[in-house]
């Protein structure tokens, strides 16, 4: 849906000429947000403002014909008033769109001091609940000298004269707002005020939106002046299609009656569909589907009834409050009361757990107002994630579809296969010393799975963490486990006998997560992290755990991560003991080389990994088990609310599987091997012992004594 947004100062309405000219306009615009700021419409004639061809006005008047601001919003938008000030210079709406409410302020600032007035809107602003912000008026004031002004043709001595204050500004860092004509119009300058008396053009005329806004907002234009002294303002904001997630509520897994119920479904589902004709893999997936829509159903009926309940308990809320001012002593009433709140309480709790969950806090302050307090948390951490635009190749793109396909393109490239040769592997692998593994590793590696480990695997599931494309969460093995165990066990051990796996176990959503203090419009600077349904983290964790009863024998004490009893503090220690070292004996030199692979997880050549377990000879079972996760994987990338298309992961270990910093560590392992057995690669030694390198997942520190000899023999093995 399309959303016509125009701002315009009109300097007067009294003159019925002039208002059928503004007003014939808007409607020829066909705007759905209409802001006009100093109607000077006095409070005696504000039936002047009502207009119904053009929409629901919304207006703040002063007592005499000065100052005034009105919103007209179309009749087809679901708003209402959010707030108005007494003196005509504010007034805000909350437009809901779907289930995302945006607050829409209309402004006109003071020409003279605006400290009061950056409070007042402030105040207003931060006690309502709301997802998006959208304030557009006259601000009276600019934001760049250089950009918003021409030149000043008589001498001032007031560098700042003309800027909005300080406090205005913090205002707008604060709120997470953008300047949405500066931000599409980066190279231009354009005005929308001429002041004859300073003979100068100024754009005091704006638009500030929140960033998670910016992406849905492909065009903004400062129109020509024509019925007043200022420049209209046009702007359209497209409603972005966010896509629903079903996830899991946890409430359906709490009371007795709805546990019992899904367990009697469940143990019917898998009796009457566990035949020869069909697989357990299919099985196992349709299983999912069929609790989903029961759980879905529930979720439905469970609301339904919370909503008629809490009506009711306003309801009597209402009634009660109505005696109580009859009887204003009564003690009765006023427990009654009382008690009716908290049964509020309660019933709005489960919509408050909910959104808790979101931003992973189990507690609040600010407990008197908890729901603005937890729409600034939400909103905080949205804006965070979002992102507003992206750069490749000198060329910038700021909407939704552009920056989805642009990060589909690098993702769809980085994770194709390498077009390395097996032979090249094997050759490579050949040539290591690579001490094989033990009769006793092999043996445990490859035992079938068991119960118990999958229970142990099922106990360690961390409730809070994100459910994978599928939206069932730890909750759900937990609660369900003595049901759902059986049946997983055998896809368990199916998978490691001939790589059979469930079709839901080979799709992921990627999140990407900015690296702090880089360049957020660089595709490269965010961090992928793979979504993974639980079932599918639950075989990769037994698996990893099998791992690392090998690994922490087979790998040696310079990597220092993802391994029991290792950690990075070893690692930083034997570097700052170099370090005294040598400014202790001074007569010789070191230097530390930092070696940082580029998106080093996500580069991981699956063959190479694959006929390394091979070379190691750690068995059929287990290798066949990681291959049948490391084969015809794919992935959606999940941004600003929406997913890119599907596409292949032919490389790489998922930032997000268990399974995945093992494998990382265990083909690292390789070129550390390597730079250990070098000869040209000269370390450090202190006390007979030799130190060349240390890591710690894909960060490495080459430690080179003499680097005016030694370090071009490093240089060039890097």
């Amino acid at each position: 849906m399309e959303i016509r947004f125009y701002s315009n100062n009109v300097n007067g309405l009294n003159s019925p000429q002039k208002r059928k000219k503004i007003f014939n306009a808007i409607r020829k615009g066909r705007y759905d947000i209409s802001a006009l700021q100093e109607t000077h419409i006095s409070q005696k004639y504000i039936s002047h403002l009502t207009q119904k061809s053009i929409g629901q006005e919304y207006l703040s008047s002063a007592p005499e014909k000065k100052r005034g601001v009105v919103i007209y919003a179309n009749p087809r938008l679901n708003t209402q008033l959010a707030f108005k000030d007494d003196d005509g210079r504010i007034v805000g709406i909350i437009l809901q769109l779907d289930k995302r409410k945006i607050l829409i302020c209309n402004i006109y600032v003071p020409n003279g001091p605006k400290k009061t007035f950056v409070k007042k809107l402030s105040e207003l602003i931060r006690n309502q609940e709301y997802d998006d912000l959208i304030i557009m008026g006259d601000f009276n004031g600019i934001m760049d000298k250089k950009w918003d002004k021409t030149e000043i043709a008589t001498k001032s001595k007031n560098k700042s004269s003309g800027q909005l204050p300080l406090n205005f500004m913090k205002l707008y860092k604060d709120l997470d707002l953008e300047d949405i004509w500066r931000m599409k119009h980066k190279e231009e300058k354009d005005y929308t005020y001429f002041s004859n008396r300073h003979q100068i053009w100024t754009r005091i005329d704006l638009i500030w939106a929140s960033n998670t806004l910016t992406t849905n907002i492909n065009y903004i234009k400062i129109l020509p002046r024509t019925y007043t002294d200022h420049c209209p303002m046009e702007m359209i904001l497209n409603q972005g299609k966010k896509i629903w997630k079903w996830r899991l509520n946890d409430n359906l897994l709490k009371e007795e009656g709805d546990i019992k119920k899904n367990k009697e479904i469940l143990k019917e589902f898998f009796d009457f569909n566990e035949t020869p004709e069909i697989t357990i893999q299919t099985i196992w997936d349709t299983s999912k589907a069929v609790m989903r829509g029961y759980f879905i159903q529930q979720n439905s009926i469970r609301k339904k009834k919370r909503d008629l309940d809490i009506k009711k308990n306003l309801g009597e809320i209402s009634k009660m409050e109505n005696e109580l001012k009859k009887s204003p002593n009564n003690k009765n009433i006023q427990q009654s009361l009382q008690a009716l709140h908290r049964q509020r309480e309660n019933l709005e709790s489960e919509e408050l757990a909910k959104k808790l969950k979101f931003i992973k806090q189990h507690h609040y302050e600010n407990a008197n107002k908890p729901g603005k307090w937890l729409a600034s948390k939400i909103r905080k951490k949205r804006q965070k994630q979002f992102i507003s635009s992206v750069r490749v190749e000198n060329k910038e793109y700021s909407s939704d579809q552009e920056i989805m396909d642009q990060f589909y393109k690098f993702y769809k490239i980085l994770y194709t296969k390498d077009q390395i040769e097996k032979e090249e592997i094997a050759k490579f692998l050949n040539n290591q010393k690579l001490a094989k593994i033990t009769d006793k590793h092999r043996e445990f590696l490859n035992k079938e799975i068991s119960k118990e480990e999958l229970d142990k695997a099922i106990k360690k599931l961390d409730p809070s963490k994100a459910p994978g494309p599928d939206g069932f969460t730890a909750g759900y093995y937990k609660t369900f486990e003595q049901e759902l165990s059986p049946m997983l066990l055998k896809i368990m051990n199916q998978a490691m006998q001939n790589e059979l796996i469930p079709n839901s176990w080979k799709e992921a959503t990627i999140t990407l997560i900015h690296k702090e203090k880089s360049d957020p419009q660089d595709i490269k600077n965010y961090r992928p992290i793979s979504l993974l349904n639980t079932d599918y983290k639950l075989f990769t964790n037994i698996l990893a755990e099998r791992l690392k009863t090998f690994l922490t024998d087979w790998i040696k004490e310079d990597q220092a991560g993802f391994l029991p009893r290792r950690q990075i503090r070893d690692n930083v220690r034997i570097i700052l003991n170099a370090i005294e070292y040598y400014e202790r004996n001074n007569q010789k030199e070191c230097a530390f080389l930092a070696l940082d692979a580029e998106k080093a997880f996500d580069n991981i050549n699956w063959d190479f990994f694959i006929m390394l377990v091979k070379e190691l000879d750690m068995g059929h079972q287990y290798i066949t088990g990681i291959k049948s996760i490391y084969t015809n994987q794919e992935a959606k990338i999940c941004i600003n609310g929406q997913e890119t298309k599907k596409f292949n992961i032919a490389k790489g270990t998922r930032q997000g599987c268990p399974l995945s910093p093992l494998l990382f560590i265990l083909s690292l392992e390789m070129l550390l091997n390597n730079i250990r057995e070098d000869k040209e690669l000269i370390g450090i030694k202190i006390r007979k012992e030799e130190y060349k390198i240390r890591a710690f997942a894909d960060d490495m520190i080459c430690i080179i004594e003499n680097p005016l000899e030694n370090i071009q023999n490093w240089l060039k093995k890097n």
